[in-house]
């Protein structure tokens, strides 16, 4: 009997999406232990793309020489595809249309519709020591057609990028994370002109962004005992207020929601609403908080919020559409993103982070372009002023739409690929990657070790007889 091809759960005009991030702390999946809990968060209804980013998904050994670093990733998407195949009961319907990796750092998107995705592009950028793969994100951007690419009718293009910044606390690491997040955003080059941000896409990121909830971490403050407290069982089991506790840390203390609202990184961007336990540190195997560290939401998934306008005001202004107050709530759900659920798998112990997903559903028509037509600058818009404005709430959009403070405008801020990006990306980086990994190679395996000292008895022979 031959199973019936898939069909997307799709409300209206909106394309269902699951994001997944995950820093595996170097180590590989058990199989069976990450493919039930994956299946424990998969939504019942079929979505369209499943977009899986990883951090430290092998060592950094293994990431210095991508023949031993993709082997492992080919594993990681054989395992996704069985864990979806399983859950929607479709044996040879899943597809992979894309599997990316920079040294430790990858993308796998997997779709049931592999007719319906056309004109795939891949990126990558570094932003680790000497501009290595240490540190920095993958991209892959792909156009998605409703009734398949080969009907040219209508298309819509969606990027996603999987970053991983730099780690530690404090001011000077805050600030280069900041740097380092604008620098991924203009050097991912997908070879068609742009950077991360495009005109007329869908744009996500998804990733260990690294910040955290103290500059200063002292364990025994105030503000640590407040957010170690979370993970007191007793807490968790009156459920609304340990989400709303979740909610008043997560505002005061989130680095990256701070600079969200302060509109310092990705302005116009936006996230859902944090409800769930801080996603580092922990210690491996336990559900215990690691003291070590300020318990941090250093896993996050965020995307470009300007979606439809209304019209402009007498001041130039981009004003946003929302509702009637006697509307029917379905209509900004059809016609703005709708968040089903964000959330973390505390069950999920191998590392010493937590994975965080989003299921949610976007409109077909793509968000209003924060790029600059003349300058290719990011330009601020009303809609995305705030990271912390979603757009689940009408009156959120109300109250936004209508602000009188609200500034709009060019920046400073270039977002297209520069010739100096190429230079770091196509020369340095290569150099720094090759110089790292044959250091490691000759310091941590044994064969290495057998040519260093091979290499030295020679030097010291040569300088003996000289």
């Amino acid at each position: 009997m031959t199973s019936q091809p898939p069909q997307p759960i799709e409300s209206g005009n909106q394309i269902p999406l699951f994001l997944f991030t995950y820093n595996c702390n170097k180590r590989r999946f058990i199989p069976g232990v990450f493919q039930s809990k994956l299946l424990e968060v998969l939504p019942d209804q079929l979505c369209t793309l499943y977009v899986f980013g990883f951090q430290e998904f092998c060592t950094i050994l293994d990431s210095s020489f991508p023949a031993d670093a993709h082997c492992q990733l080919i594993e990681m998407n054989q395992l996704l595809q069985e864990a979806l195949e399983e859950k929607y009961q479709l044996p040879s319907s899943i597809h992979t249309v894309s599997m990316h990796m920079m040294g430790s750092i990858a993308m796998i998107i997997v779709t049931p519709f592999a007719s319906k995705v056309g004109t795939v592009r891949n990126a990558s950028s570094s932003c680790g020591y000497m501009y290595s793969s240490l540190k920095g994100g993958v991209g892959t951007r792909l156009a998605f057609y409703p009734n398949g690419r080969y009907d040219s009718s209508g298309s819509v293009e969606l990027s996603f990028a999987t970053l991983h910044l730099n780690a530690h606390e404090g001011e000077y690491y805050y600030l280069q994370r900041n740097q380092n997040l604008h620098r991924i955003i203009r050097s991912l080059d997908f070879g068609d002109g742009y950077g991360l941000v495009k005109p007329k896409n869908h744009i996500f990121i998804l990733g260990d962004l690294n910040y955290r909830t103290t500059k200063q971490y002292n364990p025994k403050s105030p503000q640590s005992q407040e957010l170690l407290s979370l993970m007191d069982t007793s807490l968790k089991a009156n459920k609304k207020g340990y989400r709303q506790k979740v909610e008043k840390l997560v505002k005061e203390y989130d680095e990256f929601r701070v600079s969200m609202r302060n509109g310092e990184v990705l302005q116009n961007f936006a996230e859902p609403k944090i409800t769930f336990p801080p996603t580092y540190k922990y210690h491996v195997n336990t559900a215990i908080f690691n003291s070590k560290r300020s318990p941090s939401w250093c896993d996050r998934i965020v995307y470009l919020s300007t979606y439809e306008e209304l019209g402009h005001d007498n001041l130039g202004l981009t004003l946003l559409k929302f509702p009637g107050k006697n509307s029917n709530p379905e209509w900004y759900q059809r016609y703005l993103p709708h968040t089903i659920k964000y959330d973390s798998i505390e069950t999920l112990l191998q590392s010493d982070h937590r994975p965080v997903y989003l299921n949610m559903t976007i409109p077909f028509q793509p968000p209003e372009s924060i790029l600059s037509s003349l300058s290719g600058c990011l330009q601020i818009l009303p809609q995305g002023i705030t990271g912390e404005e979603r757009f689940d709430n009408a009156s959120q959009l109300e109250t936004l739409a209508m602000s009188t403070d609200v500034v709009s405008g060019p920046t400073t801020i270039y977002l297209k690929p520069t010739s100096l990006d190429f230079i770091q990306q196509q020369l340095l980086r290569p150099t720094s990657d090759t110089i790292i990994g044959y250091s490691l190679w000759l310091t941590h395996t044994p064969k290495g070790r057998v040519y260093l000292f091979a290499i030295l008895l020679i030097v010291s022979l040569g300088y003996f007889f000289i």
